[in-house]
């Protein structure tokens, strides 16, 4: 017998039936890092999905159906705006110099990339560089685009109940768990029912939308590359012959989003006019530097002729006066050559070799990573790249990603920057649209294990009631790149043998780790155990199931002796 710390193991359960959405409406939150939205739909129609074309821009350019994730808290560091009109608000107070105290966030999403544990007392930067609550702002724009929604509904179809609605929140595929439950406890926190709440990974929201389009994709193997503004997330599917895809590839992505291209055309301004000129007319023209980063944004798209972009008159008079030189004798002592020129008064021509410059590196990373993808033996069979994400929209990534891996064909569906949104809902209506995913670690729990074989080391054995016990034991759930049906369970029994209040969970990238001190074992989380007072504790069991192949871990937990059930959280972020 096998006695864990906490746990005695029985026999793996079989996997649940799917089950699909039972909601009236289905409406997804795309939660991005430069902009934001909702979308909706009905039971009845689940592909008639509706968008908000409402929001407003302060230029008058709509870059899309979204808005700038925005926030502007006032001067009592409580929320006043969002989006478009939280930026106009602080440009229009700064202006008058009535800014001070008030704080706007921007582009705060990317402090969730890359961390394995987040602490709750995590912060984000306001414009000034002053630390804030990352939670609190998190679910400040949950709440804002769920107030939104409801009133939108409220409009157009008028006795509709909050109970009535399913809510699907976008996420990238390659964040990890602790980040997943950030953003699952920041929508409880704004006023989301959990048991209305499901994460959508943002690749496969994209992936179903492709195949919701009639584009001829059953029995193929394809990828989908969501290019954001912060990230390029990546996941490889088949769609079977009743129309649910299975992912066959684990998770794969980085940091190679459009909102770089916009940090090298920056970096680019400050060389020719100055970083300190730049940083002044950050500080006291704001509405000219957000008017010229929005100009920037709209005409980026189009790389692939000479720019102009309209100078600041700011930034023009303390260029010159910094330098004590014309912008044209400015542009003449760099070396730029003729590829950046000034026209009229006060215009900045750019060659497209300039432009094009500042998407170099992003696009080699995302063309190289994709490569590398490619070559594993088991994408051999995966002729098809289908291009979705705001920053996809760029003519010019188009092309540099087509010419350089032409022995793949390259789908770019129409409304690229709305597939992720539209994708989640119909997601929402049939999450088991995605029959079965691959899972990226081995997950396990750590445990005591009788030493029958004797063939542990004996630093990890302990005398335990007279016998000989080795510590530290990685029981394995599920491996690495293992194919796990969508709502899969395994369930083990457990069985305390002192007096435990949790179960530790470890995963690795290793596919058959001994212990969970090994190189590369890392906690998880742990998972909390109530105990019946009044049974003795000898006497009690546990039976407790982890659901994998789901958008995240969940976990259930059911107290053998008196039947009751509860859904448990697994404790990620601290």
């Amino acid at each position: 017998m096998n006695m864990l710390k906490q746990w005695i193991f029985g026999k793996p359960s079989d996997k649940t039936d799917a089950v699909g959405g039972q909601s009236l409406i289905v409406a997804a939150f795309d939660f991005g890092t430069t902009y934001s939205g909702y979308a909706f739909s009905f039971k009845h129609s689940p592909n008639d999905i509706k968008t908000n074309k409402k929001w407003t821009s302060g230029s008058g350019q709509l870059i899309s159906l979204k808005t700038p994730t925005s926030v502007l808290l006032n001067e009592d560091g409580e929320f006043d705006s969002f989006g478009c009109d939280a930026k106009n608000k602080y440009v229009s107070l700064a202006a008058d110099g009535k800014h001070h105290g008030w704080r706007l966030f921007r582009r705060f999403k990317m402090v969730l990339h890359n961390q394995k544990r987040i602490l709750r007392s995590a912060t984000v930067d306001d414009l000034e560089g002053k630390p804030f609550a990352a939670g609190p702002i998190f679910t400040m724009v949950i709440r804002y685009l769920q107030k939104h929604l409801l009133e939108a509904l409220n409009l157009s179809h008028k006795g509709t109940l909050e109970t009535d609605i399913t809510y699907i929140i976008t996420v990238p595929d390659i964040w990890g768990l602790a980040a997943k439950q950030f953003m699952r406890e920041a929508a409880i926190e704004a006023g989301i029912n959990c048991n209305r709440l499901k994460l959508a990974l943002e690749p496969e929201a994209a992936a179903v939308y492709c195949g919701a389009l009639g584009h001829t994709l059953v029995g193929q193997k394809f990828m989908v590359v969501d290019l954001g503004g912060g990230t390029a997330d990546i996941s490889v599917h088949e769609r079977k012959g009743n129309g649910s895809l299975k992912n066959i590839h684990t998770p794969c992505g980085g940091t190679w989003g459009g909102i770089y291209v916009d940090a090298n055309f920056t970096q680019f301004m400050a060389e020719i006019f100055g970083t300190r000129a730049l940083t002044a007319m950050q500080a006291d023209e704001m509405y000219d530097y957000f008017d010229m980063m929005r100009d920037f944004e709209v005409k980026k798209r189009n790389s692939q002729t000479d720019i102009t972009f309209r100078i600041p008159v700011v930034l023009k008079e303390n260029d010159e006066e910094h330098f004590h030189q014309s912008l044209s004798d400015r542009l003449s002592s760099l070396m730029f050559g003729e590829k950046v020129f000034v026209r009229g008064k006060d215009k900045l021509g750019i060659h497209p070799s300039i432009m094009q410059s500042f998407f170099t590196d992003q696009i080699s990373a995302i063309v190289n990573h994709i490569s590398s993808v490619l070559k594993e033996e088991r994408m051999k069979n995966v002729g098809l790249i289908i291009l979705v994400g705001g920053f996809a929209e760029s003519p010019y990534v188009q092309q540099r990603i087509q010419t350089e891996l032409q022995a793949v064909r390259l789908i770019v569906p129409e409304e690229t920057g709305l597939a992720v949104l539209k994708g989640a809902v119909m997601f929402g209506h049939k999450p088991n649209i995605i029959s079965s995913r691959v899972m990226d670690y081995t997950y396990g729990v750590e445990i005591f294990y009788y030493d029958f074989e004797e063939k542990y080391p004996m630093e990890k054995k302990i005398l335990m009631n007279g016998q000989w016990m080795v510590k530290d034991v990685f029981m394995v759930f599920v491996r690495v790149n293992e194919d796990v049906p969508f709502d899969n369970k395994v369930t083990h029994t457990l069985c305390p043998n002192e007096n435990p209040d949790y179960v530790a969970i470890f995963r690795t990238e290793n596919n058959d780790p001994m212990f969970t001190t090994d190189p590369g074992c890392e906690l998880v989380g742990r998972l909390a155990i109530d105990f019946e007072n009044d049974i003795p504790l000898e006497e009690q069991k546990i039976e407790v199931t982890l659901m994998f192949g789901d958008t995240d871990l969940r976990v259930l937990c059911k107290h053998v002796n008196t039947g009751k059930v509860n859904t448990l959280t697994l404790d990620i972020a601290n």
